[in-house]
């Protein structure tokens, strides 16, 4: 499984729009998710709202999964976000990610199927209590999203 591990050494402030999504729909809920922000302008203001930082590679539009990276609950806050410092909008929030050290894998969909029974355990790492997030891409980049997974070394 490809990956790459990034230390991010501050935080990462992110400002976007909060939903419930019950944790066993989830697979179907987060997309439709991205749906509806496609048509009904959200994420175009997120793309508008979002800059970029070369010490950070996180760099797209986010999806931050909970609030720690095992969601054992029946439902759970999917976070619709980008890295943002400036005043925030009234209709969104702030969420605040600590500085850390992420593995990072291309390919969103795969990596959730491969990453608890594949990676996680030959890998020398654990999970920190952190949420994963999904890093939304410019269309153009190779890949286009990436999962950053929240890790401390075993």
């Amino acid at each position: 499984m490809d990956f790459r591990i990034e230390v991010i050494d501050f935080e990462v402030e992110i400002v976007g729009v909060k939903q419930k999504v019950v944790t066993e729909e989830s697979f179907n809920t987060i997309p439709r998710l991205w749906e509806e922000a496609t048509k009904n302008g959200l994420l175009q203001r997120l793309i508008d709202m979002s800059w970029e930082n070369p010490q950070c590679k996180m760099e797209g539009i986010l999806g931050v999964c909970g609030n720690q990276a095992v969601i054992t609950d029946e439902e759970f806050d999917y976070f619709m976000g980008c890295r943002y410092i400036t005043e925030i909008p009234s209709d969104m929030e702030k969420f605040v990610i600590p500085r850390s050290t992420w593995a990072v894998f291309p390919n969103i969909t795969d990596a959730w199927r491969r990453l608890y029974t594949e990676w996680l355990p030959a890998s020398g790492y654990e999970l920190a209590d952190l949420p994963c997030i999904e890093n939304h891409l410019a269309p153009d980049r190779v890949p286009n999203n990436e999962l950053w997974v929240p890790v401390i070394p075993k």
